[in-house]
């Protein structure tokens, strides 16, 4: 099962709720504003839109005006005769021309202008022809000619077209727009046409303004009543029919709306109007980059607000989870450093709690930590009585077995006649029965441990004589550390049993050194060592112990190696060090030891 820290959830789940505050407050924000901006952009729009059509239509109509100035003058009329025939005297065709430069004005309101009668003949006044002459043309090729008759006297307005007629050189070309109507006698009869002619330039120059003053401008559209693009006016062809076209977004009424731009893929706004003068459709189009483009300043400026929000909240959420969770950690190091000796000393809740339920955690746990101090006195004390009983009774299984072997001992020499043996034998025999059955000291030092194995020894010398031998080489520093009681001596016993199941002679070494990390001392035997199967029994009993505290029930002659384990680890604890197995000749070994702190 994976762990996390409480910390961390606290963390987390602080920041995550205030950044679903600033994103839920960001995502409002962006909304609102951007809803502001769409209606500040499309009311600009179409206020733009509408002040293109009056300035265009403004235009158009001083074309018309001086188209009905023209055709309604009585002066024009008063110098042709009824039947209207331009073909007339020089001095008539001068006079006719200065007066449609009169009417003309000095703003010069078109560029120029025609007077077509039935016969072919043209006037043509303007900045291109100032002579009083008159052009013959075929009537029949005028395309408009027939469409201007059926509209009987109203405004025909043309199409954008390009031209060189009007150029001072033949060589560039330029675009116009005209206007025609039809031009009657005093009788209101149809006797011609008029044309008045003007540069598109001129036509559409505030929209060429703005479009060259204005900051990533909007884009303008002007469509015929046929749908035919009039404006912009000078596109080639290929862009023509590649771009796409608004007219079918248009509504006859006109408004505002947006669209997705099929040719780029966007969102666009569209302002559209369509003028009752001139039958034209106005479209305004801005990108919805543009109109949100102040809503983006806007977001990079809440952008860096809410870092720093967030930098702040993740300073406040990390040290609320750490006011949470520091008083758990101070709990845990409380715990940590408890000991047998320290257990109930340390007390938790002199530590400041900010919070009613940590401090209701530390006083159970102070509660807790109390009655186990009572706890385990009483169970130290119940383990030390435990240990002096089993020590007393080890040392009472003890007796017997020296009673036996050393009592037949001496039978045997004084059998022989061997006096001082016997004497010998009795005083060490006194001095171990003194030693074991002194019930006050449970742990003594290894000088008195050894000096204990030593008479002992000698005793089982004395009973198999030149078949053992013994030796005793403990370093001095060692002979004052202290240990339990009858430690050694079992081991020695145990190498006696087993290492004198072969041939003699045998022999008993006792060695101990002390090392940089620890001391140690080893009891080897000369016999055939361990076998296999005894190693994995002891192993096994040893784990068994390990696995179920206390001492198993001691037989005589049964004080062996995991008696003397068990013993050895409630003395040392943690610093035990115990080992057995064969030496590289095969023989014996156990090992009793401790680490140095």
């Amino acid at each position: 099962m994976r762990y996390h820290k409480l910390q961390t959830k606290f963390f987390f789940a602080y920041f995550v709720l205030v950044v679903l505050i600033l994103f839920s407050f960001s995502v409002f924000f962006y909304k609102y504003v951007s809803a502001q901006l769409i209606t500040r952009g499309l009311d600009s729009l179409s206020t733009l839109n509408t002040s293109f059509e009056d300035q265009i239509d403004s235009v158009i109509g001083d074309m018309d005006a001086v188209s009905i100035n023209i055709n309604y003058s009585s002066l024009v009329k008063e110098k042709l005769d009824s039947s209207f025939h331009l073909d007339t005297s020089r001095n008539s065709l001068k006079s006719l021309a200065s007066l449609f430069v009169t009417i003309n004005g000095a703003d010069i309101k078109v560029d120029q202008m025609y007077l077509y009668d039935l016969s072919g003949n043209v006037l043509k006044v303007g900045i291109k022809n100032t002579t009083n002459q008159i052009d013959r043309i075929d009537i029949t090729t005028l395309p408009w000619l027939q469409e201007v008759i059926a509209l009987d006297g109203k405004k025909l307005v043309s199409n954008a077209y390009k031209s060189s007629a009007l150029s001072t050189s033949y060589k560039y070309s330029d675009y116009y727009i005209s206007l025609y109507r039809t031009f009657g006698n005093q009788f209101g009869t149809v006797v011609g046409a008029v044309e008045t002619v003007k540069r598109c330039k001129s036509i559409f120059k505030t929209i060429t303004h703005y479009s060259r003053t204005a900051d990533d401008p909007a884009s303008i559209y002007i469509y015929g009543p046929d749908n035919t693009l009039i404006y912009p006016y000078d596109l080639p062809d290929e862009e023509k029919s590649t771009m796409f076209h608004y007219y079918s977004f248009a509504e006859e009424n006109g408004g505002t709306r947006d669209i997705i731009n099929e040719v780029t893929g966007k969102k666009e706004y569209l302002a559209y109007s369509r003028s009752s003068y001139t039958d034209w459709t106005y479209v305004t189009v801005q990108s919805e980059d543009y109109i949100l483009k102040p809503v983006s300043q806007l977001l990079n400026i809440l952008l860096l607000f809410t870092l720093g929000l967030l930098a702040a909240s993740l300073v406040v959420s990390y040290y609320l989870s750490r006011s949470l969770t520091k008083p758990v950690k101070h709990l845990k190091h409380i715990v940590q450093r408890i000991e047998i000796d320290t257990l109930g000393k340390e007390h938790a809740t002199d530590y400041p709690m900010p919070y009613i339920e940590l401090y209701e955690l530390y006083t159970a746990f102070q509660h807790m930590s109390e009655k186990l101090k009572v706890s385990m006195n009483e169970l130290i004390d119940s383990r030390q009585q435990e240990l002096k009983s089993r020590s007393l009774a080890l040392q009472s299984q003890v007796n017997p077995h020296f009673y036996y072997n050393t009592l037949y001992s001496i039978i045997l020499l004084a059998e022989n006649d061997q006096s001082k043996d016997v004497i010998m034998v009795c005083r060490s025999l006194s001095t171990m029965m003194r030693y074991i059955t002194d019930t006050c000291q449970t742990n003594v030092c290894i000088r008195s441990e050894l000096d204990y194995v030593q008479k002992y020894l000698y005793c089982m010398k004395v009973r198999y004589q030149s078949s053992l031998s013994y030796s005793i080489d403990v370093d001095d520093t060692l002979l004052d550390l202290e240990v339990p009681k009858l430690i050694i001596q079992p081991l020695v016993e145990n190498a006696l049993k087993y290492g004198t199941t072969c041939a003699p002679p045998w022999n008993i070494s006792i060695t101990g050194r002390l090392h940089k990390t620890h001391w140690q001392i080893d009891v080897i035997d000369s016999g055939s060592g361990f076998t296999e199967e005894a190693i994995q029994t002891i192993a096994g009993r040893i784990k068994e112990a390990d696995a179920n505290p206390g001492m198993p029930e001691m037989q005589i002659n049964g004080l062996g190696i995991i008696n003397v384990y068990l013993r050895w680890r409630i003395f040392c604890q943690d610093t035990i060090i115990f080992n057995y197995g064969n030496t590289p000749e095969g023989h014996g070994i156990v090992s009793i030891g401790r680490k140095l702190h």
